[in-house]
């Protein structure tokens, strides 16, 4: 042999300890050997050579284990990029370190880099080997664990299983290897009765295995640990964390990031056992070293941050809490920044839970712990505009992108969601008669993944766009606040119970003994200092809104004053005090406050609300710097209006088309069975309404009877105006299509057009759903007018507002919507239109327009009830039509 391939060989010897070393743990000794290595086969073979990559990789291994993630990040650059030169993109060794480099992003907290490389992986592996390869099951191993970073326990579950199943078989039910598949399933529950057998059996396997002192035994002792802890046995819990750390310290080190996991254990065991001194020294520790070996800006180093705030406020020392929680929460915003704008709706409103319980943290810090410190109301409002809504921002913000952008394949993407949207639309309303329930629901669950799926990778073309942008502060937004306004922003939230906290067993927040929901309110002007007031608990205010919201909706009602006022009471009065001079009112709702209009609120002097005041209501304050981005109109303004529901022939035409008496409503269908026998009534002075707008508006398109489709409406491009006058409806969540129940809200709520009596099959069946209305270019419209019933309800969740067109049309793009709370006159929102839209056109603002016409209303006697008036409502810009205040 040459001297050459001599130093080769000595160097697979070398990589081959090097590798034995990394595998048990033992960095120290293995790093020389993989740097020794890797400098001999540069020096014989050259920098791009697929054994320097292997080197290379096993180096970057290495760094990764140790915490060393930039480091790490820069060798797996290196070693992919070598391997993709040389063997190509698609080579089975090019998915090792595709699934290793995935893995260094997870731990970095970078969920949105770790999926791609991890589905790509998956993807080579998937087209070259058998669907049943140990290979196979190593990638699912990290998607499961990456989504179970995310909180995504519905998806994890379904790797775990899979990976389970591959490796019972591959390997045996004993084997290490069904052992960590095992542990992972383990780790989903919360429950001592599903998880302590899994742990059990994991433990037995691992000590057989490894041995009673191996790093292995000690993860799963501290896994076992966080079970008891979490449920509250912290007699048990101990021993087995105590014995997990000695482990992990004497084995990976004292200073290895993992062995600050079992230290912030101990510490949260030891407060809640009333030991504070040694509970702050050790989440100090493990706290010093995760900045060390994670980073300053770690999802993980959050968590721990705010386990230890929690501590300080239980302590009393109360300038060292807010400013720990500040810190904290500066830490999870950084991460919420980096990580919403990837992954679908449904994984986005999971991940933004393993932010719930510091949010909640953050406002019992407020209320209960430092309720005289302005510093303390204004991290808990912050936190407030930082969070809700947020999910709708990231989803609008994913979809505005593509909208602006619109090159082919951003084109082909937004057809195919719609596409899919329309099939599963037509499936629901359909119903399951023509073929088996079973069948039925799993094609349901098909047509949603893929849109789930289609909704990831639109925010992945997207994410890049909005990655760098600046947190939101309360400053910020007060710049952004008129002189004569005031922001309310209202929250529901459950304050932690009196015993204390208990965060961040996994270094994460986890869901904790919470007292029952209850409203809190923030008020903040354009100067001065942040207002607040806990309102009380939401039980007894939910249930006044309901009796309120029944009055509402029945103008024979003489009791709907007295409702109005006890609503005011309880909501409005402890408010009123904060505002001051303001004469406007930028109302941000939660939970069921989402439903009412607060103008017909009724104060002590037997006033209504909008008698003073000025509304607007937003999803949160933030959207006022969303407000701030100029949006421009693609087309003419656009009125649709009595849409022939049964697309009649000529004979018909004249029948359907006869004005509408003065009593008939925009019907309900609130209080139907199914869509599936609903039958629509034609609208015919929708017909007059139109006309009358059209006339204000002369270069409006104006749509009606065989023209008012679903497939017209779903080609427009963000016209200035949209004016629909129709049926709406929105149907509670026991509603049925056929024998099978609609969960999707947005599938539950919509308007009717033409052939909306007649249910064809295919894209253009008469009915546009919330969700297909989300699908809508809207991006440059001003003004959506829902001239319909019902249409500002949906199911209410909250922290995100109300599942339903209003969400749709948000998602859409529009930068203003007016909308329904209940169903509405015909004779009277014709008139109510009419008038709204000859005070635009005065240059009035969208929010003051209707707030004109409907003063006027409020003096007649005869509408003086606010069934007549104050059913619409205005969100989001209220600036008039050329954008001035």
């Amino acid at each position: 042999a040459t001297e050459k391939e001599l130093a080769i060989d000595e160097t697979r010897k070398l990589i081959t300890e090097a590798n034995r070393l990394w595998r048990n743990g033992n960095y120290t000794e293995a790093f020389p050997l993989a740097e020794r290595a890797l400098a001999v086969r540069e020096k014989e073979l050259g920098t791009e050579n697929l054994d320097v990559s292997q080197a290379v990789l096993v180096l970057a291994n290495l760094y990764d284990d140790k915490g060393d993630y930039d480091r790490a990040e820069l060798f797996y650059q290196r070693a992919l990029k070598i391997r993709e030169k040389l063997l190509g993109k698609d080579h089975i060794s090019v998915s090792l370190i595709l699934n290793n480099f995935a893995t260094l992003y997870k731990d970095k907290g970078e969920y949105g880099k770790a999926e791609p490389l991890l589905l790509r992986a998956l993807e080579i592996r998937e087209k070259e080997l058998e669907p049943n390869h140990l290979l196979i099951a190593s990638v699912l191993l990290n998607l499961g664990n990456l989504s179970k970073e995310k909180n995504d326990k519905v998806k994890a579950a379904l790797y775990y299983q899979r990976v389970l199943e591959i490796r019972e078989k591959a390997l045996g039910a004993e084997s290490v290897e069904v052992a960590d598949a095992l542990n992972n399933i383990a780790n989903l529950y919360d429950d001592v009765a599903r998880a302590e057998p899994l742990y059990l059996r994991v433990l037995a396997i691992k000590e057989k295995f490894y041995g009673p002192d191996h790093q292995e035994t000690g993860q799963t002792l501290y896994n076992l640990a966080v079970l008891y802890a979490e449920n509250g046995n912290f007699e048990k819990a101990k021993p087995l964390c105590e014995r997990s750390l000695a482990i992990l310290e004497k084995t990976i080190g004292a200073e290895h990031p993992y062995t600050s996991y079992p230290l912030n254990l101990l510490a949260l065991i030891y407060k809640n056992t009333g030991d504070y001194a040694k509970a702050e020294s050790l989440y100090l520790r493990s706290i010093a070293i995760k900045e060390k070996t994670q980073g300053p800006d770690h999802p993980f180093l959050g968590g721990a941050i705010s386990n230890l705030a929690g501590l300080y406020a239980v302590k009393g020392e109360i300038d060292k809490a807010i400013a720990t929680q500040t810190r904290a929460n500066a830490i999870l915003e950084y991460n919420a920044r980096l990580n919403l704008p990837t992954g679908s709706e449904r994984e986005k409103v999971s991940y933004l839970q393993t932010l719930l319980t510091v949010e909640n943290q953050t406002l019992w810090l407020n209320v209960k712990i430092a309720p005289t410190s302005a510093a303390a109301a204004e991290l808990a409002l912050t936190t407030i505009l930082q969070r809700k809504g947020r999910v709708l921002d990231a989803m609008s913000d994913n979809l505005s992108v593509l909208r602006r952008r619109f090159n082919k394949e951003d084109q082909l993407l937004l057809d195919d969601l719609n596409d899919t949207t329309t099939r599963l639309v037509g499936l629901v309303l359909e119903g399951s008669q023509k073929i088996s329930a079973d069948e039925y629901q799993k094609k349901i669950k098909e047509l949603e993944q893929k849109r789930e799926n289609l909704e990831s990778e639109i925010s992945r073309r997207s994410a890049g766009f909005y990655q760098q942008t600046k947190p939101v502060t309360l400053a910020a937004i007060q710049e952004t606040i008129p002189e004569n306004a005031a922001l309310i922003e209202i929250v529901a939230y459950r304050p932690i119970a009196a015993k204390g906290s208990e965060f961040g067993i996994k270094d994460l927040p986890l869901p904790e003994a919470l007292e029952n929901l209850r409203y809190i309110v923030y008020v903040v002007r354009k100067q001065g200092e942040v207002k607040w007031k806990d309102l009380g608990e939401a039980k007894p205010i939910d249930a006044s809104i309901n009796l309120f919201r029944q009055a509402l909706r029945d103008p024979k009602r003489q009791d709907v004053g007295q409702l109005a006022r006890a609503v005011d009471e309880k909501v409005m009065s402890p408010i009123r005090a904060f505002l001051g001079d303001a004469s406007q009112l930028l109302i941000s709702p939660d939970g069921l406050l989402n439903l009412i209009p607060f103008e017909a609120l009724i104060d002590a002097q037997n006033h209504y609300l909008i008698e003073k005041y000025a509304v607007t209501y937003l999803t949160s304050g933030r959207d006022l710097l969303r407000l701030q981005t100029p949006r421009e109109s693609k087309s003419n303004p656009l009125l649709i209006a009595n849409p022939s529901f049964d697309l009649p022939d000529e004979t018909q035409t004249a029948k359907l088309t006869k004005p509408a008496t003065r009593n008939a409503k925009r019907q309900s269908l609130t209080a139907t069975r199914s869509l599936s026998d609903t039958y629509f009534a034609p609208l015919g002075g929708t017909m007059q309404e139109a006309r009358s707008i059209q006339t204000l508006f002369p270069d409006a398109t104006f749509l009606t009877g065989a023209q008012a489709t679903e497939s017209a409406l779903k080609q427009i491009t963000a016209p200035r105006i949209l004016h629909i006058a129709t049926h709406g409806f929105f149907l509670p969540d026991d509603e049925t299509s056929g024998n099978a129940k609609i969960e999707n809200p947005l599938l539950r709520s919509g308007l009717a057009l033409a052939g909306a009596n007649q249910r064809k099959s295919g894209g253009d069946d008469g009915i546009l759903t919330a969700l297909e209305a989300s699908g809508l270019n809207l991006w440059g419209t001003k003004l959506v007018v829902l001239s319909a019933c019902d249409t500002g309800l949906g199911e209410v969740r909250n922290g995100e507002g109300v599942y339903g067109l209003r969400r749709a049309f948000v998602l859409a793009g529009t930068e203003s919507l007016v909308m329904s709370l209940w169903p509405v006159s015909d004779y009277v929102t014709r008139r109510l239109m009419t008038d709204y839209y000859k005070n635009l056109k005065q240059g009035m603002g969208r929010g003051a327009a209707l707030r004109q016409v409907q003063l006027e209303m409020l003096k007649e006697k005869e509408h003086r009830h606010p069934f007549y008036w104050a059913s619409f409502i205005q969100s989001g810009e209220w600036a008039n039509l050329d954008g001035k205040r």
